[in-house]
């Protein structure tokens, strides 16, 4: 609680005109009247305001002459200590009003807290020194890089009992934080009240910071170019945030004033509404976007959380998004304040601070828990000689005593408790002696049955006017804050005696009385919030009129007045203060909480959408199917989508009973509930198999048959696969296709193509191709057919990718690339999460085979941003993974600079909860280390620290796929003929594993390299054909146009020229193929031929010397390359 003086007593002294009105001596003798620190404040104040006292000044040592030369203005409650003086000029003197009869609550400051502020402060101070250090690092991170260390976020949990002090205990970080040009401090309050309302305390907070930087912004880039991000925050913003700007504005309405250019379209795609995990993984996206913005302009960034017990679900989840993100370098520090009796181990705040420690170390965080517990004996005397102004410590002891006792060192029960005796005039400050003057007995005696805090803070409510206690009643249904315009609009609405006409001006008075008596304070123009939620809660029980249903009738007035806008903003405070009392069955407000429902839904507050829904339904009369119908069955099927989405299987039955078991609804309308329960058993439970038997039964009842048979599957999609292409190169240009094709309009058709892209995806799973491959078909049939849909561009990319595969016609796969970008591009949705999967297909599997691999770098980047925003964190890791790991490699980069992404990319995986592709990162991180360690036993094997092959069961073909390459790879560098053997007994064993993906051109390659090395010196038929056919294969890369693999080539004719016996073509081929891998940056590959040449010129021509120094030239190679471990091995033999 902030505190203030309540009702406050002036006493002012009036400087005269005489030079000798006042005289220090004065004020020596003013002292003799008190012993008090207050009369050494007046006498201060009284040197300080009088100008014309200098060293000439006459001094009147005399008591009484100082007496008579004030007298006592007695007004209301206001006294006066004036000079007296006819002759006073107010036009030449200075009004220095000082308070002498009323407890001086603003001097106490934290007193008994130095610790927990040490505490505090210390862990400002290391934020701060590690983010200087952090950036100031030798290793600080690539400006290139997607992913970003974490070193310097503090998250603080201040724990304790209501009133002890939390919230003034995190309110001093604000003046530590004054001392940083570029640092703020904004907070946010939970409220018991409104608990339901999603994200509330952080909204508020980060609403506050977007207030702030629009106020900083230079008006002339307020509303700049948005093409020209160098101007404006808000331009920059909203690029990276895209359409998901728009379900951050839904309840951070200050991010629409720095927006002014964001979209309107609909964020979502067709499907996405089923898909709740991509839902909440682009709301935490979006936060953590916003707060890098923000943390870009103030840092550092101090966010403080009230009453963090009430705090719902999907707010807690925040804060470990904030204080866990990776990407924002910059000094954030969360304090969340609660209170320690109001939770146990079974609410969520303890469950996600567990959550948190284990976190901790992985994402180099750092989590402090301050308890903050009741005042000792010592300390609530200090506070009240501070309230008092005394310097005496034992004159108060015994007064401390009885407040101790009577509030067990509560500081904000201490406050009330004096303010009480004040009132009751049990201590009161004695003008004629100028000091204190208390009973401590009469206090004790009077005391004995002393009520809680809330009892005392009602007592003195029920002494101010009617009118007060009724706005004050009214602002405590509000919330823990609330605007004078709202006030007003409820007093003008509700017919309550009095306050009928009441004008704006009024309200403000109202409040000032409010804000003075120290019950309130403002947070914002017009707006103020409770300095305690004790004052809220003793307002709330004011008296017996704040029933629930007088609760129902503010929200019914609030529902009925405020305008549109001012209705979706305010909407969860409306519903929550109508959903207290259902006095009557009404649509409308059963209307109303779908609408809350719908907008929480949007933004992953699914715990707040379910009781929504409930209460929704609530409203409904029971003859609701009948007059209601289309409300009932919005209700019952978003009621179904949240429970599943919470995990709440059995409660979504129940919804979808009864929509499943209403004869009158048709297919199509109960196609959402089926749809939602696909998803959640594809995507969460990862049931693929059944997810394929439920997608094909349902697009059976839209009329989509897409099998004859289990059976004649691989020939029917073969057969497909042949008609579908012959279709789609007839099709419009890509920048033509939307306009020609126009978008696909009908639900039914719609529907069926979410099924398909669900099918489509389990089967790949199962590793079904020809299922997968005969649904791609269908989706771009159908998009051909009916026209464009979400779901159109991704199929166009694995119907590109299906031809790289099945028919190696790599042109073609290009084209079908091309128009599944420009369908992309058409639709708008650049949220959509099937955006990232049409980026991955395309400059993974359908590019690459015709274009050179540094072209498909920075579209991976686009693409991992593109499933961020999205929340398609899946296909965001892969994107991720092939930007900073296999591509790079591919192309002969240096190892170690690819090694350093590993443990970033690998906490975001872990931090996103993907472990299918932290599986694989850490394969080939191993991979790395064999290569780049020196002195390891088993260089070849993949074993060590990261992954270990060894003992490794997963059954994911992905998994099986990395592995068997990766192991491969080993062994060409570090035993060719082990890698020659594994190459006849596996052969296309990759290939048929990961079909299409870029990855095979230089695994095929390497496989030909050892066969073609051990044909050489075994001279064994089989290694000399299983090469030749690899070598041919590679062959028809290059003549298809492929710019990626020439060296290869070129490589292998020099080895069959060389196991030919045409020595000076093979020499001649090596040396041409050493020049091509250079030229290309392929470092590693130009040391491999080096040393396959140097083998060949030992071997066949015996050439010893110019050996040795093709082995020095692959050393160099290899060195510049990073594969440290590799040169140990190569320079045994020099």
């Amino acid at each position: 609680m902030s505190v203030s003086d309540a009702d406050p007593v002036r006493v002012s002294v009036f400087q005269t005109g005489r030079k000798d009105a006042a005289t220090v001596t004065s004020f020596k003798t003013f002292n003799s009247y008190g012993d008090d620190r207050m009369s050494n404040e007046i006498s201060s104040e009284m040197f300080r305001s009088s100008s014309s006292l200098n060293s000439g000044v006459h001094r009147d040592t005399s008591s009484s002459s100082f007496r008579t030369s004030l007298r006592i203005s007695v007004k209301s409650d206001e006294f006066k200590l004036v000079p007296r003086s006819s002759n006073i000029r107010t036009s030449n003197s200075m009004l220095s009003e000082l308070t002498i009869n009323k407890l001086n609550f603003k001097s106490m400051g934290l007193i008994g807290r130095e610790r927990e502020i040490k505490i505090l402060k210390s862990r400002l101070e290391r934020m701060m020194d590690e983010e200087k250090e952090s950036k100031s690092s030798d290793h600080a991170m690539s400006t290139q890089s997607l992913i970003q260390s974490n070193l310097h976020k503090e998250l603080v949990f201040i724990n304790g009992y209501s009133g002890v002090g939390k919230s003034s205990l995190a309110k001093t970080l604000k003046r530590e934080i004054n001392g940083f040009k570029k640092g703020i401090y904004v907070e946010g309050k939970f409220d018991l009240n409104t608990s339901d309302e999603p994200y509330s305390a952080i909204a508020s907070a980060l609403g506050e910071m977007c207030k702030r930087v629009l106020k900083g912004q230079d008006p002339s880039n307020k509303y700049s170019n948005p093409g020209d991000e160098s101007l404006s925050f808000g331009s920059r913003l909203s690029a990276a945030l895209g359409p998901s700007a728009n379900l951050l504005s839904s309840f951070i309405p200050e991010l629409q004033d720095l927006l002014p250019h964001m979209r309107q379209d609909s964020v979502s795609s067709d499907g996405e509404q089923y898909d709740f995990e991509v839902v909440q993984k682009r709301v935490k996206y979006a936060f953590q976007v916003l707060m890098k913005a923000l943390n870009e302009e103030f840092s550092p960034i101090v966010l403080v959380l009230d009453d963090l017990q009430w705090a719902d679900e999907s707010s807690l989840d925040v804060v470990d998004f904030l204080v866990s993100d990776l990407q924002n370098p910059n000094a954030l520090m969360i304090v969340g304040c609660y209170r320690s009796n109001e939770v146990d181990n079974q609410s969520l705040l303890p469950k996600k601070v567990q959550s948190l420690l284990k976190k901790k170390g992985k994402f180099n965080f750092h989590i402090t828990d301050i308890a903050v517990g009741s005042c000792d004996i010592d300390s609530v005397n200090k506070m009240i000689m501070a309230m008092m102004s005394i310097d005496d410590e034992e004159r108060t002891r015994g007064l401390a005593e009885v407040c101790f006792k009577r509030t067990a060192g509560n500081p904000f029960f201490l406050i009330e408790f004096m303010q009480m005796l004040q009132d009751e005039n049990l201590i009161s400050y004695n003008l004629g002696l100028l000091k204190w003057v208390w009973d401590e007995v009469r206090v004790a005696d009077a005391t004995m049955s002393a009520d809680n805090v809330v009892d005392l803070l009602q007592a003195r409510m029920r002494k101010m006017p009617s009118s007060v206690q009724l706005l004050l009643q009214y602002a405590a249904c509000l919330g823990s804050s609330f605007s004078t315009q709202t006030l007003d609009l409820i007093f003008r609405e509700q017919s309550v005696m009095m306050c009928t006409e009441r004008t704006a001006d009024t309200i403000a008075s109202l409040i000032a009385v409010v804000e003075s008596s120290n019950l309130v304070e403002a947070c914002g123009e017009n707006k103020y919030q409770w300095v305690h939620d004790k004052v809220q809660e003793a307002a709330l029980s004011l008296s017996d009129k704040v029933t629930p249903e007088f609760q129902f009738q503010i929200g019914t007035v609030l529902y009925h007045s405020l305008d549109a806008n001012d209705l979706e903003e305010q909407l969860f405070d409306v519903v929550d203060l109508i959903n207290k009392e259902r006095v009557s069955k009404r649509h409308k407000f059963a209307e109303l909480n779908l609408r809350a429902a719908e907008k929480a839904k949007k933004v992953s507050a699914f715990e707040s959408a379910a009781i929504y829904v409930a209460n929704g339904i609530d409203f409904l009369p029971s003859d609701k199917w009948t007059i209601h119908r289309s409300l009932t069955l919005a209700l019952y099927t978003i009621g179904s989508e949240v429970e599943l989405a919470l995990g709440h299987v059995a409660s979504a039955e129940i919804y979808n009973n009864e929509v499943l078991n209403r004869k009158e609804c048709t297919a199509m309308e109960m196609l959402p509930l089926k749809m939602a329960r696909v998803v959640k058993i594809c995507t969460v439970e990862l049931k693929f198999k059944e997810t394929i038997k439920i997608c094909l039964g349902l697009l059976q009842e839209l009329g989509v048959d897409l099998l004859w048979s289990r059976v004649t599957v691989p020939f029917q999609s073969v057969t497909a696969l042949l008609r579908t292409v012959k279709m789609a190169k007839k099709a419009p240009k890509p920048k033509d296709i939307l306009g020609k094709l126009g978008r696909m309009k009908d639900p039914k058709h719609r529907a069926a193509m979410l099924l398909l892209s669900r099918l489509g995806y389990a089967c790949y799973r199962t590793e079904d191709i020809f299922l997968n491959i005969l649904s791609t078909c269908k989706i771009v049939e159908m998009t051909l057919k009916y026209g464009v849909c979400d779901v159109s561009a991704p199929g166009f990319s694995y119907l590109g990718a299906a031809v790289v595969v099945v028919q190696q016609d790599y042109e073609t796969a290009a084209n079908f690339a091309e128009v599944a970008l420009a369908l992309q591009k058409a639709s708008r949705r650049e949220a959509s999460s099937l955006e990232v999967e049409t980026f991955y297909m395309v400059h993974a599997f359908c590019f690459v085979w015709s274009r050179p691999l540094q072209q498909s770098l920075a579209p991976t980047a686009d693409g991992y941003a593109s499933g961020m925003r999205s929340g398609h964190t899946a296909f965001a890791m892969w994107n991720l993974i092939a930007h900073h790991v296999w591509l790079p490699y591919a192309m002969g980069k240096r190892l170690g600079p690819i090694l350093e992404q590993c443990p970033k990319v690998l906490s975001q995986m872990e931090e996103l909860s993907q472990p299918e592709q932290a599986i694989c990162l850490k394969m080939f991180w191993q991979m790395l280390l064999n290569l780049m360690t020196t002195g390891l036993d088993d260089s070849q094997k993949l074993v060590g620290d990261v992954f270990t092959a060894e003992g490794f069961t997963g059954t994911e073909a992905v998994h099986v796929s990395s592995m068997h390459m990766l192991q491969g790879e080993l062994l060409v560098f570090y035993d060719i003929e082990a890698a020659a053997k594994r190459a006849i007994k596996h052969g296309d064993k990759f290939t048929k594993l990961a079909p299409g993906v870029f990855l095979i051109m230089f695994e095929t390659f390497h496989r030909a390299i050892a066969l073609f090395a051990m044909a050489r010196r075994t001279e064994k038929l089989k290694y000399r054909i299983n090469a030749n056919k690899l070598a041919k294969r590679i062959e028809g890369w290059v003549r298809s146009g492929n710019p990626n693999v020439g060296h290869y080539h070129m490589a292998l004719l020099a080895e069959q020229a060389a196991l030919n016996k045409k020595y000076n073509l093979a020499e001649k081929n090596y040396k041409n193929a050493i020049v091509l891998a250079a030229r290309s940056g392929h470092m590693h590959h130009a040391a491999l031929i080096n040393e396959r040449y140097a083998e060949f010129l030992r071997e066949e021509l015996l050439d010893e010397q110019e050996s040795k120094y093709r082995v020095g030239e692959a050393i160099r190679f290899y060195e510049e390359w990073g594969a440290f471990g590799k040169v140990e091995s190569l320079k045994k033999l020099l």
